[in-house]
């Protein structure tokens, strides 16, 4: 979570005192950036599911949570991004953003019932 929020807090376009690692951010088209937010919350999305293990053992409750927490967090992080300058927060982002819970959530599960069934 905190290298997305990091990444949002990048302002729209470089600043001439900003690190000179930010200019790996800024190459990439924007349409490259926005696909980036499906695998992110991909691994948002799992790492949450992994680490709820230890709390949840229903299996449902577990995936329901770990959805509820990433989705939460990616609308978060778009209003967030919403007062950077130069960004702006987007219904697509969010739109991605669920696609990449979805998909990391679908294969954490995936990857459960693997686990289970050796």
């Amino acid at each position: 979570m905190g290298v997305l929020y990091g990444l949002s807090s990048l302002p729209g376009t470089p600043l001439p005192d900003d690190p000179a690692l930010y200019g790996l951010f800024y190459w990439a088209p924007s349409s490259v950036q926005n696909a980036l937010h499906v695998p992110a919350y991909a691994f948002l999305s799992w790492t949450f599911w992994w680490a709820l293990g230890a709390w949840l053992r229903l299996p449902s409750a577990r995936v329901i949570s770990a959805f509820a927490i990433a989705s939460v967090y990616g609308i978060f992080d778009e209003w967030h991004q919403s007062f950077v300058p130069g960004r702006y927060a987007s219904l697509t982002d969010v739109t991605l953003d669920f696609a990449g819970v979805a998909l990391g959530i679908w294969f954490a599960a995936w990857i459960g019932s693997r686990a289970r069934t050796i």
